[in-house]
Formats: C-alpha cells, structure tokens, sequence
C-alpha cells in the first residue's frame, strides 16, 4: 500500500461545501476548519445555523436555483456537492429538482469558470447489484432499487458526462452506508423503532453491513479535493471492519437500552415491501412506508464494497474503527438521554 504523502495534498482555495449543514456536511466543515482551509458552507436560505459556526462564512441559497449557483461556484475554487434528497421515499419530482437538476446547477458553472469538483454520490448507484459479489468501481449499475438510487445513478451519470465533454476537473466518492452521531438513516431513524420492537432484520442480519464511519468518509473527501491524482477517479468510501447487520443493530440497540432487533426471513420481505409501497402510493399517505425496496435492497444485502482503490492511489485509510464508533453513540446517547 501507498502511503499518502502530505506534500501531494494541494487545495484549490476558496472551497465551497454544498449541503453543509447536513450530517455529513457538518462533520466536513469541521475538517476543512481544522486544517485551516478557507471555505464556504452553502445553506438554505432558511436553515438554521449550526453551533460554533460564528468563523464560518455562510452562504444562503438552493442548489435548484441555476443563477445562484453560479455566481456561488464562480467565486470558488474547489466546490464539494453534497446537497441531494436523502431518503428512501418521495415524490419523484423532488429528486430530479434537487438530486439530478441541482448537480447540473453546481458543475455546470463549475466546468465554465474551471472550479475543481468532488460529487458524493452513494453506493446505491449499484443498484440491485449489491449482494451480487464485489462492487469494484468501474461494476455496472445495477437496476435501481427506488427514487433514491434512480436519482444518484441519473446525478453521476450527468457529472461523468459532463466531465467527459468539458474540462471539468472532477472526482466522485461513493460512500457506503454512513453511521455515527447524527446520522439520520441509521440511527435517528431506528433507535425509536428498536425501542418499540417495531425495527426487524432481515434473514438474521448475517451479512456484511457495509457501513462507513462519517470521520472515515471525511477523509476520503478531504483527500479527493486535495490531491491533484485524484481528478477523473471514481472511489468508493466504506469501512473495511465486516460488520454485520444483526451486530450493528444489536450495539445500537443496546447503547439504547432497547432489546435486540427481531428477524424476517428474506422470502416475505419482497412482497411486504410492494405492498407498502403500493399502498402509500395508492392512498398518498405522509412519509415513508415501513419498508421499501431502496430500504430491503441496502439492509438486506451482503455488501462487498472494495477500497483497494482509494487505499493504492491515494493512500487512504480509515481512522476511527468500529468499537470507537460505537462507544462514541453509546457515551452520546447516554448523555442525552437519547
């Protein structure tokens, strides 16, 4: 293995971070301050302002309108794109306005005024491929699992093209299923459902979770806008520690002091999903159903996402293991009482 070389990290200053005041947005924000990067975070004209951001300069605006975009990329020269819908359920217009429509709206001007760009993607570009073996970069798209991977597959098609037909100076991380304080898919979101025994594995959770730890992710990031050999690269971001499902759920559940999560066998898991799927569409209820086929299609998978690439080209390694993880949510939910 390589290791990274300091000297090869070059930034391209001002760096400007779409969606930084998601979860992972925040924690990037941190990293570029703490090595004393000149940055910018972009945020939503009425998002509110994350604690201790009085240093940070802000910028207000949305990724889905074109003209403020550009003069927001043009001012920059290094531009990290993060904002996108998160979630597994929703109207399919909201995806293509903000996931698809809004890349387009951040490289367009980046490719124009010659501003570096690193997209996050996800590994549910791989689609229903994931379980089938390893996901090595240049893997196929597997068929998309719902309106999130349709999105993020559509959203780095658009940026290797564009890169591909401009001068666009372009690298993309795909991130695994990204875990820690904060993270709203698998955490927030499951610790009331394990509470009330409404949370589930599937077949027993004895497959490979595929988690990344959002301070491993941020390095990765941090090493995709830095280092010049990174520029036309795909990567992938995850940990290389084999969790399971059934071992993360179960920790979690019990830093929770909930009991652990309950198993579905594989074969009824499918049929559930559509007919909740069906349902929510057919009665147009609020929020997400309780299992959806993007949902299945990631926790019901054995995932094999590879880092040898980011590991041999730029020297990456995950810094924070998996018991340092995990004894970091059990010391914050106990002092919140969360």
């Amino acid at each position: 293995m390589q290791t990274a070389d300091p000297a090869a990290r070059a930034w391209s200053e001002p760096v400007l971070v779409t969606g930084a005041g998601g979860f992972i947005g925040r924690h990037l924000i941190r990293r570029l301050r703490e090595d004393g990067v000149d940055m910018q975070a972009l945020l939503l004209p009425d998002e509110q302002i994350p604690e201790n951001w009085q240093d940070v300069e802000i910028l207000r605006g949305n990724v889905t309108d074109a003209d403020a975009m550009a003069e927001a990329v043009k001012q920059v020269g290094t531009v990290f794109h993060l904002a996108a819908v998160v979630t597994d359920w929703g109207p399919e217009e909201l995806f293509q306005a903000v996931t698809v429509d809004g890349t387009a709206n951040v490289l367009l001007p980046a490719a124009r005024y010659g501003v570096r760009a690193v997209l996050a993607s996800s590994i549910v570009v791989y689609g229903d491929d994931l379980g089938k073996g390893p996901c090595r970069e240049d893997r196929r798209y597997g068929a998309a699992q719902g309106p999130y991977s349709r999105a993020k597959q559509a959203q780095e098609q658009l940026a290797l093209r564009l890169a591909e037909d401009t001068d666009l100076e372009l690298t993309v991380v795909r991130p695994a299923n990204v875990y820690g304080v904060g993270s709203r898919p698998w955490v927030e979101m499951v610790l009331p459902l394990l509470r009330r025994r409404e949370f589930t594995l599937i077949a027993g959770g004895e497959h490979n979770a595929g988690l990344c730890h959002v301070e491993n992710l941020v390095e990765m990031l941090m090493l995709a806008g830095s280092r010049a050999d990174a520029v036309g690269r795909v990567y992938n971001a995850c940990d290389p520690w084999d969790i399971t499902w059934k071992r993360y759920f179960s920790d979690l559940a019990r830093c929770a002091g909930a009991p652990p999560p309950r198993s579905l066998p594989r074969l009824p898991a499918k049929p559930i999903a559509a007919l909740f799927e069906r349902w929510w569409r057919w009665t147009k209820r609020e929020g997400r159903p309780p299992m959806t086929f993007e949902a299945l299609n990631l926790a019901g998978s054995n995932h094999q996402i590879p880092i040898d690439r980011a590991r041999n080209e730029l020297g990456y390694e995950p810094r924070v293991t998996y018991e340092e993880a995990i004894a970091e949510l059990e010391t914050h939910l106990r002092e919140s009482n969360g």
